[in-house]
């Protein structure tokens, strides 16, 4: 099982962080779609197979939870150009 974590810039108080577990319920509660699953065969296995969202950047490796699960992270376009630069 994997951990997810969303990153999205927020006007207020710059980027705000979501770790959840049921991704599917977070992109339905946020309004945005799952448009694929990840095929690129030169990434990590643990992204293979996972989620594509709509306006999002990623599946992108996350590190491991504390438990060692591993962490599947997405950024909002706004979040990956301010980390980017």
């Amino acid at each position: 099982m994997a951990l997810f974590e969303i990153v999205t810039m927020t006007d207020d108080s710059g980027m705000s962080r979501v770790l959840t577990d049921d991704l599917a319920a977070w992109v339905e509660n946020m309004g945005t779609e799952i448009t694929g699953t990840e095929t690129r065969p030169r990434l990590r296995p643990e992204l293979q197979g996972q989620p594509k969202i709509a306006g999002f950047v990623g599946p992108c490796w996350g590190g491991l939870s504390k438990t060692g699960e591993p962490i599947i992270r997405y950024e909002d376009c706004g979040t990956y150009a301010a980390l980017s630069q």
